[in-house]
């Protein structure tokens, strides 16, 4: 009996000094760390734009995650471009409408600066900012990443991919035009009105308004072949920071800040803009046969668009039907 006590704590005693001597694992690093919704579809030029976080797969808490190198898809070659810098305006506090409604306030809250086109965040997420409209439409990269925690560190080459796509920089929310006749009360309706917006430069904020009439003669908004419609918006109502500037084919207004306009006015949606030609002015090229041959027409394009990105852009109204008189 003692005999087999002596072994049994012989044994004990020989798993207590061999445990004793193991090393222990600390903490846990996966090997299939990974990215939801790669490859990012990135938006060229807008500000704000953030991909997914890295998801550890198990791995002990906290992920230390490092970026070590972006690259051309499908090349170890260092993409440089998105290395550079741009500059933006950088923000102290968040923009209030209804706070800074003056230039001199609005620029009391932001500052321009160079600053990268991205942040790499610790989450493993990348931040991008409105400088990414410099990058060319359909670039791809990939990108490697150091991962560490308690247990250690890990390299995961081309871990996700970033797809440079062109997203839309504008939206057209109203196209329509009616004509009226002199002294009249009823509203008669023109074909829709072709709105064309060209993005001239990504950088900016200036916005020229055109209208024109189907052959593409301009209308004088100085000389008052453009004017107000009762107490509608036009204009001048989104124009919070300088004023509109009219010359004898256009209208132009740099608006500042993005989206423009940036909220709509009480009463009205879709960023509405009215106008009315003074029948002085322009000629309906196919009137009802209702009317008489001398008749003599107002008319009344309503437009609508909203500007999301950063740049210089072109708006002109073709308004079909009239002829510039």
């Amino acid at each position: 009996m003692k005999k087999y006590i002596y072994i049994t704590m012989a044994l004990m005693l020989s798993v207590v000094i061999w445990t004793g001597c193991k090393k222990i694992t600390v903490g846990f690093l996966s090997d299939s760390v990974y990215y939801v919704n790669s490859p990012f579809q990135v938006e060229k030029g807008k500000n704000g734009f953030i991909t997914s976080e890295l998801k550890g797969d198990g791995s002990t808490a906290p992920l230390k995650i490092k970026l070590l190198q972006i690259k051309k898809k499908g090349t170890e070659q260092r993409a440089d471009e998105l290395y550079q810098e741009q500059k933006v305006y950088v923000y102290k506090t968040a923009f209030d409408p209804e706070v800074h409604t003056t230039l001199e306030l609005l620029n009391s809250i932001r500052e321009l600066k160079s600053k990268p086109l991205f942040e790499f965040l610790p989450s493993g997420q990348f931040l991008f900012t409105s400088g990414t409209s410099i990058i060319p439409k359909g670039a791809e990269y990939t990108f490697d990443i150091e991962v560490s925690n308690e247990s250690g560190a890990k390299t995961f080459k081309n871990i996700g991919e970033l797809d440079f796509v062109e997203s839309q920089p504008f939206s057209i929310n109203r196209n329509t035009a009616t004509y009226l006749q002199d002294g009249g009360t009823v509203f008669e309706s023109l074909p829709p009105v072709e709105i064309t917006i060209t993005r001239t430069s990504v950088t900016g904020t200036n916005v020229i308004v055109r209208y024109v009439d189907e052959n593409g003669v301009p209308f004088n908004p100085k000389d008052g072949e453009l004017i107000v419609r009762g107490d509608r918006p036009t204009l001048d109502s989104y124009a919070k920071f300088n004023p509109v500037l009219k010359t004898n084919t256009e209208m132009s207004l740099n608006f500042e800040i993005i989206p423009f306009p940036y909220k709509t006015i009480t009463g009205y949606g879709s960023f509405d803009i009215f106008y009315r030609i003074p029948s002085d002015f322009v000629t309906v090229t196919n009137p009802k046969s209702s009317y008489p041959g001398n008749a003599r027409f107002n008319i009344n394009p309503a437009i609508g668009f909203q500007l999301k990105q950063e740049g210089n852009y072109v708006v002109e109204v073709k308004i079909k039907g009239v002829k510039h008189r």
